[in-house]
C-alpha cells in the first residue's frame, strides 16, 4: 500500500491540474468594475474595484483627469462551482476627486487574443462641501486671508487651518497653492491651539504665509489639499471593557485607519492699483510702514581717509524689494558700496525686516564738504497716502593730509573740476661751469669791452637762453630715462614689505601694493604715480601699445586694493596671495611691453 500511495497522489494532482487548465481555457473572460458609492464630496474618496476573470492580464486604466488615483494592490480568488473551476483577480484603487461635477469612470479593458474585453462605465457625482457642513464634521480644513482687497504690493496673511476632534495619522499636504501673482514669505513654524465651535473642542494646526500681490486685478489662490488617515473603531466589535479610549490604538487591534482627503475652497483676491495722486518721484513700489536712520562714523578726517555712512531702513512690508539707497551729488567723493544686509523680522504677525547699507566715502578734496540727504518714499495702506523719509544732509570737515608719504588713491580735483598735468617748476642741481678760462687772468679794456657787449648782448642772450633750454630738456630726458630703467628694480625692492603685510588683517598690504604698482607705472611713463587713477590708466597705457586685456587687469587689481583699504569687503589670505602673484606677473609683462617714447 505504501508503494501505491505516492503514484496515486501524483495521479490525482496531475488530474486536477489538467481539469483546472481546461476550465481556465474554457472559461469566459469578464471584466467587472464597481465603486463603494456613486455620490461623494470633494472631501471624500471613492474605492474602485476591478475584477478580471479568466485571465491575469491587468486592466488598462483610461485617463481620469478629474481624479487622483492611488493603487491599493490586488488579490486572487479561486472557485469551484458544480465541478467547474474559475479564477479571478481583483484590482483595488482609491479615487480622490479634484473638482465638483458629474463624471463617467471607465470603461476598463483587458486584451485577449487580439480583442478587448471591457467593463461597463460607472457614473459618479461629486459635490462641494459648504463651510457650514465642514464645521459639523469631526475633521475639516479651511483657508483664508486677512484682506481680500489689498493694494498693489501690500502684505496680506494667508492661513491654512486643520481642524480635528478625532485621532489622525500620517497627515500631509499633498497639494499647495502656487500663489501665482504673489511674492511669498514663510512666517515660521506651524502653530497648534484649541478652538471651540458649536460647543465642540477642536485641535487646530495653523500654517501662515505672507503674500505680496505683484499684479493688480483679480487674483485666485488655488485650494490646498490635505490627506490623512482617520483612526476609527472596527465595525462589529462588541462594547465592553475594551471601549476605553486607551484601547483605541491600532496596536491592540481594536481600531483601524480610514484614508481621508480634505480640500479648502479657492480664494479670490481683488488687488487695487496704487493711487497716482501724490506719488513721489523715484517711488520704488515700497508699500507698508517704515523708518529711516543714518549715521556717520566721523565728522572730521584728512584727505585720503574714509568715512562710513550707515543707512538703516526698517519696518513692515515688502522691504526685500528695496535693495539699495541712492545718494545724488557725490562728485567730490569716491564711493565704495558694501553688500546690503537684510534681516527678516516679524511684528504683529506680519513680516518685515531691517535693511542696512554701508557706504565708504573717500573725499577727493579738502574743505567743508556736504553729503546730500538720502530720501526714501513709501505708500502707507493704513492712511492711503504716500510718505517720504529723509536722512541727512551731513557736513564733513576735510583737512589736508598730515603725512606726505601716506598712500593716496584720490584724484587731484580743482574747483573747476578739471584735472591738470604735473609740471616741473625747477631742479635741485644747477648747471656747473667746467671751463678753465673762467680762472685765467685778463686785462680789461673798458671802451672796447663796452662796445663789444653792446653789439654782442642780443647774440649772447639768445645763445644763453637756447643753451639753458637745451640743458634743461636734456636733464629732464635723462631723469625720465633713469626712472624708466630703474622702475622694475624699485618695484622689486618694495616686494618684501608688501609680502610681510600679506597675512595681516589691516589695510597695510593694500596700501603698499597699490603704491608700488602706481610708482612702477609712473616711472615707466615718467609721470607722478600717486596721481594715477583707473580712468587715467585706461587713457595712457594704450598710448604705449599696452593691450586692452592687460589694461583691464591693471585697473582690476587697483580696484581690488582700493576696496580692501576703503571698502567693506573682507578678502581672505588666499585671495590676497593670488592677487599678489598676478600683480608680479603683470609687472613683468608691462616691463617688457612698455617702450620709451
Amino acid at each position: 500500500m505504501r508503494n501505491l500511495k505516492k503514484p496515486f497522489l501524483l495521479f490525482i494532482q496531475i488530474l486536477l491540474i489538467a481539469l483546472a487548465a481546461g476550465a481556465a481555457g474554457a472559461s469566459e473572460i469578464t471584466v467587472i468594475a464597481t465603486v463603494d458609492k456613486n455620490e461623494a464630496t470633494l472631501d471624500d474618496y471613492i474605492i474602485l474595484k476591478i475584477s478580471v476573470q479568466g485571465t491575469r492580464e491587468e486592466p488598462a486604466l483610461p485617463a481620469l483627469p478629474d481624479f487622483r488615483i492611488q493603487s491599493r494592490g490586488s488579490s486572487s480568488q479561486f472557485r469551484i462551482i458544480n465541478g467547474q473551476m474559475s479564477s479571478a483577480v481583483e484590482y483595488n484603487y482609491i479615487l480622490y476627486p479634484q473638482k465638483a461635477g458629474t463624471f463617467t469612470i471607465g470603461p476598463f479593458a483587458v486584451k485577449h487574443k487580439g480583442s478587448k474585453v471591457k467593463s461597463k462605465p460607472i457614473t459618479v457625482k461629486i459635490s462641494k462641501t459648504t463651510p457650514q457642513a465642514k464645521q459639523s464634521e469631526d475633521i475639516f480644513v479651511v483657508a483664508e486671508v486677512d484682506n481680500e482687497n489689498p493694494y498693489h504690493y501690500e502684505e496680506i496673511i494667508y492661513r491654512f487651518k486643520f481642524y480635528r476632534r478625532v485621532k489622525v495619522a500620517n497627515a500631509r499636504l499633498t497639494e499647495s497653492p502656487a500663489f501665482e501673482g504673489f511674492l511669498t514669505e514663510d512666517l515660521g513654524k506651524e502653530k497648534e491651539y484649541q478652538k471651540v465651535i458649536n460647543g465642540q473642542t477642536y485641535l487646530v494646526t495653523e500654517l501662515r504665509q505672507a503674500l505680496f500681490p505683484t499684479k493688480t486685478g483679480v487674483l485666485k489662490i488655488e485650494p490646498s489639499t490635505l490627506q490623512c488617515d482617520v483612526v476609527v473603531k472596527k465595525r462589529g466589535r462588541r462594547r465592553g471593557f475594551f471601549d476605553d479610549p486607551f484601547f483605541d490604538d491600532s496596536f491592540f487591534g481594536f481600531s483601524e485607519t480610514v484614508p481621508k482627503i480634505l480640500r479648502t475652497s479657492p480664494i479670490t483676491v481683488m488687488v487695487k492699483t496704487l493711487p497716482t495722486a501724490g506719488k513721489p518721484a523715484g517711488f520704488k513700489n515700497l508699500v507698508g510702514e517704515f523708518s529711516l536712520n543714518g549715521k556717520l562714523s566721523t565728522r572730521k578726517l584728512e584727505v585720503g581717509e574714509s568715512v562710513t555712512l550707515t543707512l538703516t531702513l526698517a519696518g513692515i512690508g515688502n522691504l526685500k524689494n528695496q535693495q539699495t539707497l541712492d545718494i545724488q551729488g557725490l562728485q567730490n567723493f569716491k564711493v565704495y558700496d558694501d553688500k546690503p544686509v537684510f534681516e527678516t523680522q516679524l511684528k504683529g504677525g506680519k513680516v518685515g525686516g531691517k535693511l542696512v547699507l554701508k557706504k565708504a566715502l573717500v573725499p577727493l578734496t579738502e574743505g567743508q564738504l556736504q553729503i546730500p540727504p538720502v530720501t526714501v518714499s513709501y505708500f502707507n495702506p493704513s492712511s492711503g497716502s504716500y510718505t517720504s523719509l529723509k536722512a541727512g544732509p551731513y557736513l564733513l570737515d576735510v583737512v589736508p593730509s598730515s603725512d606726505d608719504e601716506k598712500f593716496q588713491v584720490v584724484e587731484s580735483v580743482k574747483k573747476s573740476g578739471i584735472k591738470q598735468e604735473v609740471k616741473i617748476l625747477g631742479h635741485d642741481i644747477l648747471p656747473v661751469h667746467t671751463s678753465l678760462e673762467a680762472l685765467s687772468a685778463r686785462r680789461l679794456r673798458p671802451l672796447s669791452l663796452t662796445a663789444a657787449l653792446f653789439f654782442l648782448l642780443p647774440v649772447i642772450g639768445f645763445v644763453c637762453t637756447f643753451s639753458i633750454k637745451r640743458s634743461r630738456e636734456r636733464l629732464e630726458q635723462d631723469r625720465g630715462l633713469i626712472r624708466f630703467k630703474q622702475a622694475h628694480k624699485r618695484f622689486s625692492k618694495a616686494l618684501p614689505l608688501i609680502k610681510s603685510a600679506l597675512t595681516q588683517d589691516d589695510p597695510l598690504f593694500y596700501q603698499r601694493a597699490s603704491k608700488a604698482l602706481k610708482d612702477f607705472i609712473g616711472d615707466k611713463l615718467n609721470i607722478a604715480g600717486s596721481a594715477l587713477t583707473p580712468k587715467e590708466l585706461e587713457r595712457r597705457l594704450p598710448e604705449y601699445n599696452v593691450p586692452a586685456e592687460t589694461v583691464k587687469a591693471v585697473t582690476d587689481i587697483l580696484e581690488f586694493f582700493d576696496s580692501g583699504q576703503f571698502g567693506f569687503t573682507k578678502h581672505s589670505v588666499e585671495e590676497r596671495e593670488a592677487v599678489f602673484k598676478s600683480m608680479k606677473k603683470m609687472i613683468n609683462s608691462l616691463n617688457r611691453k612698455i617702450k620709451r617714447k
